[in-house]
């Protein structure tokens, strides 16, 4: 486990305990905002290095696509960090700005690698996997800093099988809970809500904490 990445996103608040109403009736009780790791360079030297080496070391594609928002500077931090050709792909038109899906000049040849701060249950991912293949584009891979290990069962495949990808992440929900237990950084009312949540669905990636 990434200790130095856990310890930042725990001291950050970026996982916090409350009432979540935004996602879809799942995991109400835990929230994230990743894009407190965006506020601090010393972080995004850190994180987009680690990024930077699942790329380089993990990866089959030649062209990182960063996914609208927060996957717009960690993709382009990663092709910096690599030297491989940078696109980005948005979630929806904007045709007051552009009338196009992807952004940039797209490579020969190109294969994806797609970046973004964090998977829940895959469906944005999904919906940019099925944007790109509609402009005959492949993704081999999607990296992103945290799974939170929600992929259901009940929604289908999982990423990996679906879209035939593999899905690499820096830390995981079991890795951040593990973290905090030994830190006492999550009491048991908090962990006795989050077991309820995961519980709630049969899960691909089930966390031990769960189980």
């Amino acid at each position: 486990m990434d200790t130095k990445l856990a310890k930042i996103i725990i001291d950050l608040k970026v996982l916090f305990f409350g009432e979540s109403l935004k996602n879809k009736g799942d995991s109400r009780s835990c929230l994230f905002d990743p894009r407190k790791l965006l506020s601090h360079p010393e972080i995004l030297e850190y994180i987009g290095k680690r990024l930077t080496e699942v790329v380089k070391n993990e990866c089959s594609g030649n062209t990182i696509i960063g996914l609208a928002t927060s996957g717009i500077a960690w993709g382009a931090i990663c092709s910096l960090y690599s030297g491989l050709p940078f696109l980005y792909i948005r979630k929806k038109l904007e045709r007051q700005l552009s009338s196009k899906f992807i952004e940039g000049i797209i490579p020969d040849k190109a294969k994806l690698i797609l970046v973004d701060d964090l998977v829940f249950a895959g469906e944005s991912k999904t919906e940019a996997i099925e944007i790109i293949k509609d402009h005959k584009l492949t993704v081999t891979d999607i990296v992103v800093i945290i799974d939170r290990q929600l992929q259901r069962k009940k929604d289908g495949p999982r990423l990996e099988d679906k879209h035939q990808v593999k899905l690499h992440s820096l830390i995981t929900m079991e890795q951040l809970i593990g973290y905090m237990k030994k830190r006492k950084a999550i009491n048991k009312i908090q962990l006795k809500r989050l077991i309820a949540d995961y519980r709630r669905f049969d899960r691909w990636h089930m966390p031990l904490f769960a189980r």
